[in-house]
């Protein structure tokens, strides 16, 4: 049968797109977010971080409090540091800090609600993650397993935070220059971004791809990261403030809780990077039209992560694409010949 002009253009932009190295590498990182339900993992961890945020900071307001109480000085670049990575309400924060203050029983809700929201976004991050990398529902992590993980991916959050307070004293002492010291203000930012992302990668995922593995996500994610606060900080500054003359808190709490869902996709994109480039998954074939070798792997992947049993097979054998009339019929994995 032939084929309409509309299913042509769609193929022939599939197989452009395919024998196009960096393109086709992006189109299928994207084609395996939204295989490894992206959006879906993204909302669940957008609503427990928004859910968790204002608890934590309440308990580390509070421990810092207790902790810091005769360092004043360490307590508040402490918590400097934390503001100034909530773009959306860091500065307001950071101004009325006494808002947050608390004792007996507030601490009490607020360390619950933030253990509770807390694990919450580090498990579903943890479930994601083994879903992106195939790991079979009989291999993943058990209840006591599973929260351990996932304390020790809070605990490689908590330590960048530290290590992100220490770097922004260190960028202090430079000479009161904007140019170097903005500079090198970005990159120990970016620097901190990588490892944390790095490391929450490897200490989320069940199996053991090797760090070198872990390194090109956490790398364009920490990056990516840096990128979203500074726009963070310019959305605030012409968007956010002037929404807030007109519809007060809502508009504050919006834009909080776009930026967390930003920051939770951007996350999970960062390690499909390393998914995709670790098993060879592309280029891939988002309109079915010329199914390659790496559609056909990333389909088999996909069934075995669903297996209960140890000795479970799965063997995808892809249907021939169709082709215009008058082209040779294309051998698997390639894409057909154009006129």
């Amino acid at each position: 049968m032939p084929l309409t002009p509309a299913h042509t253009l769609v193929g022939r932009l599939d197989a452009w797109q395919q024998r196009r190295r960096r393109v086709g590498f992006l189109v299928a990182v994207f084609l395996r977010y939204r295989e490894d339900r992206g959006q879906q993992y993204g909302a669940l961890l957008s609503y427990y971080g928004f859910v968790s945020l204002f608890p934590l900071l309440l308990v580390l307001v509070t421990v810092l409090g207790i902790v810091l109480d005769d360092n004043a000085d360490l307590r508040n670049r402490i918590l400097d540091t934390v503001y100034a990575r909530i773009p959306v309400l860091g500065a307001q924060l950071q101004q009325d800090a006494a808002s947050l203050d608390s004792s007996g029983w507030m601490l009490a809700v607020g360390l619950i609600v933030s253990l509770w929201a807390g694990l919450a976004v580090a498990k579903h991050a943890q479930d994601a993650v083994n879903i992106q990398w195939g790991v079979p529902r009989y291999r993943q992590p058990h209840l006591v397993a599973r929260t351990l993980r996932a304390l020790g991916a809070l605990a490689v959050i908590g330590a960048g935070i530290l290590v992100t307070t220490a770097a922004t004293n260190l960028v202090a002492f430079l000479p009161d220059l904007p140019g170097p010291g903005r500079l090198m203000g970005s990159l120990l930012a970016i620097a901190i971004n990588v490892a944390v992302l790095t490391a929450a990668f490897r200490v989320l995922v069940r199996t053991n791809p090797g760090w070198r593995a872990l390194l090109p996500g956490g790398a364009v994610g920490g990056v990516a990261l840096w990128a979203l606060q500074l726009i963070g900080g310019e959305y605030v500054a012409r968007v956010i403030i002037d929404a807030s003359h007109v519809y007060g808190t809502f508009a504050a709490m919006f834009g909080l809780l776009v930026w967390i869902a930003l920051v939770a996709r951007v996350t999970l994109l960062a390690s499909e990077i390393n998914v995709v480039r670790a098993k060879r998954l592309w280029p891939r074939s988002p309109s079915g039209a010329h199914p390659t070798d790496a559609d056909r792997r990333a389909a088999e992947d996909a069934m075995l992560r669903e297996a209960l049993q140890a000795d479970t097979r799965v063997d995808v054998r892809p249907e021939m694409p169709a082709t215009a009339p008058g082209d040779p019929p294309a051998a698997p994995g390639e894409p057909p010949a154009s006129s």
